[in-house]
C-alpha cells in the first residue's frame, strides 16, 4: 500500500458509509416491551463477554447520533433493527407498536431477509425456527437449509422481490 493511498484525497462522489448492530448501540435492553435476544441471555450466563445493556444508548440519543453522522459527512448509514424489541417473544402476537414508533417509520410490514438467520434474535428462535441447521462440530460450521429456507425463498420470489434480492434463490426444494 503506497503513500498515495494513505494520504491522497478521496473522489468527490465517494460515499462514506457506516453500519451498526442493534445490540451494540441501542441500549435500553429492558425498556418498552423488548424481549430477550440470544445475546441478552448469553451475556448473563457467566461469560466474560460484556453486556450490551447500554451500548452507546442510541435508543435515548438517536437524534444526536444522526446529527453526529451528518457532521462526520457520512452519507449512508446501515442499522439493524432489534427484532426482539419489535416481536418480544418471536410471534406476530407479540408485535410491539412502541418499538415501531421508535424506528420512526410508517410500517406496513417487515421483510426480515438478511437477518432471519442472524444471531441477534430471540432466545427461543434456534429451537423453534430458523433457516439453517448448523453443524457446530464441523470445522467449517457446515449449514444445511431447513424446509423453512426453501419456503421463505419461494414466498419472497412470488411476491414481487427482484431476483437480486433472493438470497436463497439457489436452494433446491427438499
Amino acid at each position: 500500500m503506497g503513500p498515495a493511498f494513505l494520504y491522497d484525497t478521496f473522489p468527490d462522489k465517494f460515499m462514506w458509509a457506516v453500519g451498526t448492530a442493534a445490540y451494540s448501540v441501542e441500549g435500553a435492553w429492558e425498556k418498552d416491551g423488548k424481549g430477550k435476544s440470544i445475546w441478552d441471555t448469553f451475556t448473563r450466563g457467566g461469560t466474560r463477554v460484556s453486556r450490551g445493556d447500554v451500548g452507546s444508548d442510541s435508543y435515548h440519543n438517536i437524534p444526536g447520533d444522526l446529527r453526529a453522522l451528518q457532521q462526520l459527512g457520512v452519507s449512508h448509514y446501515r442499522f439493524s433493527l432489534s427484532w426482539p424489541r419489535i416481536f418480544s417473544n418471536g410471534t406476530k402476537e407479540s408485535y410491539n407498536k412502541k418499538a415501531i414508533r421508535f424506528d420512526r417509520v410508517n410500517v406496513i410490514g417487515y421483510t426480515a431477509w438478511s437477518l432471519l438467520d442472524g444471531y441477534e434474535w430471540y432466545r427461543e428462535y434456534g429451537i423453534r425456527r430458523g433457516l439453517f441447521y448448523v453443524d457446530f462440530n464441523s470445522p467449517d460450521l457446515k449449514r444445511e437449509p431447513k424446509t423453512s429456507a426453501t419456503f421463505y425463498s419461494k414466498l419472497i420470489e412470488k411476491n414481487g422481490f427482484p431476483q437480486k434480492w433472493l438470497y436463497f434463490a439457489h436452494l433446491q426444494a427438499n
